[in-house]
C-alpha cells in the first residue's frame, strides 16, 4: 500500500527533510481545522475538547505517517479521513481505533493504514500510559484490592 503512493514521489520521497515538510503540513491542516471547531465550541459555550494544536504524541504519531505514506497522507484524498479524523478525534483515538476498533469505520481506517501498524504498536509499546489509559482503567476492578487492616482500613505498603 505504502509503496503506491511512494511511487508518486520524487526519489528522496523519505528523506528527513521530505518527513518534515509533511508533518508540518498536516500539523497546519489538522490545527486549521480544530481552530474552527473550537471555535464553534466556544460560541456555544461548549468545552474544547482537545488541544488545537498537536501535542507530542500527535507529532510522533504524524511522523509515522509521513515516514510511510510520504505527502500522500497530506495530498491524496484516500487519506482525507485520516487528517479528518486526527482533528476530530486526535491521533491517539485514530492509532486506538486502527489497532483495536471493531466498527465498520474503523475496519475501514485500519484497511487504509494497514502498514502503519507496526510503527503504531511500537508507540503504543513507547507510551503506553497513553495509549493504554482506558484499558488500564477498565483492568483496575479486576485487580486484587490490597488486604484490609485490623481496624477495617486497607493495608498500607509499609
Amino acid at each position: 500500500m505504502a509503496e503506491e503512493f511512494a511511487a508518486d514521489d520524487e526519489a528522496d520521497a523519505f528523506s528527513d527533510a521530505k518527513v518534515a515538510r509533511i508533518v508540518l503540513a498536516l500539523d497546519r491542516a489538522i490545527t486549521q481545522r480544530r481552530r474552527a471547531g473550537a471555535m464553534s465550541h466556544i460560541v456555544e459555550g461548549r468545552p474544547v475538547p482537545l488541544s488545537v494544536k498537536p501535542t507530542r504524541i500527535e507529532l510522533a504519531i504524524l511522523t509515522a505517517l509521513a515516514q510511510i505514506y510520504g505527502s500522500a497522507v497530506v495530498n491524496h484524498p484516500d487519506f482525507t479521513s485520516v487528517v479528518d479524523n486526527i482533528a476530530e478525534c486526535g491521533a491517539v483515538v485514530l492509532v486506538q481505533r486502527v489497532l483495536w476498533g471493531e466498527r465498520p469505520d474503523d475496519v475501514r481506517l485500519a484497511a487504509r493504514l494497514l502498514d502503519a501498524r507496526i510503527p503504531f504498536e511500537i508507540l503504543c509499546g513507547t507510551w503506553p500510559e497513553v495509549f493504554l489509559a482506558q484499558a488500564q482503567a477498565g483492568l483496575q476492578e479486576f485487580r486484587p484490592k490490597p488486604p484490609m487492616g485490623l481496624d477495617g482500613e486497607q493495608g498500607s505498603d509499609d
